[in-house]
C-alpha cells in the first residue's frame, strides 16, 4: 500500500512539474528567437551603414571626377578659338566628344549611387524601427519570462526536491 502512495504522490508531483514546464510554454523559445532576429536585423543595419558610407564615398569621388571633366572640356572650348587649322580643330572636337562621353557615363553612375543610396536610407530606417518594436517586443517577454521563472523556480525546487525524496 505504501508503494502505491508513494506512485500517487510522485504523479502528483510530476503533474505539478509539468504545470509548471506549461505555465512557462514556448516563451524561452519565443525569447530566444526574438534575440536571434534582433542581432540579425542588428548585422544588417551596421552592413546598410557601412555600405552608405561606401557610396558616399564613391560619389564623392564621381563628383570630384565630374567637375574634372567639366573643367576639361570649358578648356578644350576655349582652345578650340585659338586653333588655326582644321586638323588642330578636329583633334580638339574629337577630345570634347570623348570627354563628353566619358561624362554621360560618370553622371549615370552617380545616379546609380544615388538611387542605391535612396534605396539603402530606407531599408536601414525601417530596419531600426523594427529593431526598435522588437527591442521593446522581447524586453517585455524577457520580463515575463523572468517573472514567471522566479515565481516558479521555488516551487519546482521544491517539488524535485520532494519528488527525488519519494
Amino acid at each position: 500500500m505504501k508503494t502505491i502512495e508513494k506512485i500517487i504522490e510522485l504523479q502528483k508531483i510530476d503533474s505539478q512539474l509539468q504545470e509548471i514546464a506549461e505555465l512557462l510554454g514556448d516563451l524561452p523559445i519565443k525569447v530566444e528567437k526574438l534575440k536571434e532576429e534582433e542581432l540579425s536585423l542588428t548585422k544588417s543595419i551596421d552592413s546598410g551603414k557601412t555600405r552608405l558610407k561606401e557610396l558616399e564615398f564613391n560619389s564623392s569621388k564621381l563628383e570630384n571626377q565630374i567637375k574634372d571633366i567639366n573643367s576639361k572640356i570649358e578648356k578644350h572650348k576655349d582652345q578650340l578659338f585659338l586653333v588655326t587649322n582644321n586638323k588642330q580643330y578636329d583633334a580638339l572636337q574629337l577630345e570634347i566628344d570623348h570627354l563628353k562621353a566619358e561624362l554621360d557615363q560618370l553622371e549615370i553612375k552617380s545616379l546609380e549611387y544615388l538611387e542605391d543610396k535612396e534605396q539603402l536610407l530606407e531599408k536601414v530606417k525601417s530596419e531600426e524601427e523594427n529593431l526598435g518594436s522588437l527591442s521593446n517586443d522581447l524586453v517585455e517577454r524577457r520580463t515575463k519570462l523572468e517573472d514567471l521563472m522566479d515565481e516558479s523556480s521555488d516551487k519546482k525546487t521544491k517539488l524535485e526536491s520532494d519528488r527525488n525524496n519519494q
